[in-house]
């Protein structure tokens, strides 16, 4: 742990698909990738081999700060080593939480059209008829 920057912790109870920075991701503990910002998308988890779309995906950004300055060469390193040995490497850890689609959104699971016992019943008739 001595020369490690810092990870990201993906907290997914639910189990739903998580991408990170666009590229599929099934382990919770992340290695460092780079400082800046990070973008952690999730699909709804499936249900019985379908997704569940009472949930709606979620995208949320992860900022990453810097070290110390890059302008100040000569001393960044020990600015750096004396923040770690203060607070500690900086963890972070996202909550993978997907909000409810509204029910004016939600989408049944078996639809079926309107009429089909009309249509079944001229089926039918026609086959009668023959």
């Amino acid at each position: 742990m001595g020369c490690t920057a810092p990870g990201t912790h993906i907290d997914n109870p639910a189990g739903h698909q998580c991408f990170v920075d666009g590229q599929r991701e099934t382990k919770p503990d992340q290695p460092f990738r780079y400082y800046g910002t990070s973008r952690v998308d999730a699909l709804p988890a499936d249900v019985k081999g379908r997704p569940d779309w009472t949930l709606q995906p979620a995208s949320q950004a992860v900022e990453h700060a810097a070290p110390a300055s890059l302008w100040l060469f000569p001393l960044d390193l020990p600015l750096e080593l004396v923040r770690r040995a203060w607070s500690g490497r900086q963890d972070q850890t996202v909550v993978i939480t997907l909000p409810a689609t509204p029910p004016e959104l939600r989408v049944l699971p078996e639809i079926r059209p309107t009429g089909l016992e009309a249509v079944a019943e001229r089926a039918l008739q026609a086959r009668n008829a023959r």
